[in-house]
């Protein structure tokens, strides 16, 4: 259920951008996004990926999908965006940063990435109920990696 709403939410914080995209095909590019971060998440669990990081890189492939579904006309700013995050997944699997870090880092790059294409919400999440809205740009839930000795 999280990832749907985190798909939703994302979609709708998009369609708060100012003709920085297709607005006909948000149907089509949410539904393609929910697969794919349905198919990462199932990847995750089977434990296909050996690192927070290749977790990340698929998120993201679903996500610049998603935008390029969409034609953001913006797409810098995704990539920035996206370097962003596969930065803090690597940190975060040097254990550079604790998992509330990630969290934090997360949100901040994630407004940021909204700033900077020009999307502005009309709201800022409540803090105490947005961690289920970074859900899916933070961390795969459950399994959690094994550490290598």
């Amino acid at each position: 259920m999280s990832r749907i709403l985190t798909i939703t939410i994302f979609a709708l914080m998009l369609a708060g951008c100012a003709d920085g995209y297709d607005k006909s095909v948000m149907p089509t590019a949410a539904a393609g996004l929910q697969q794919e971060t349905v198919a990462c998440k199932a990847r995750w669990t089977t434990k296909e990926f050996n690192s927070y990081a290749e977790w990340q890189a698929c998120q993201l492939t679903a996500e610049r999908g998603f935008a390029r579904t969409i034609n953001l006309t913006k797409m810098d700013a995704f990539e920035v965006y996206a370097a962003n995050m596969q930065a803090l997944a690597a940190d975060r699997d040097a254990k550079r940063v604790t998992d509330s870090e990630v969290r934090s880092r997360s949100k901040e790059t994630l407004w940021a990435f909204l700033r900077d294409c020009g999307c502005r919400p009309g709201w800022k999440p409540n803090p105490n109920y947005s961690h289920w809205l970074f859900i899916g740009f933070t961390s795969p839930q459950p399994p959690v990696m094994p550490t290598t000795p």
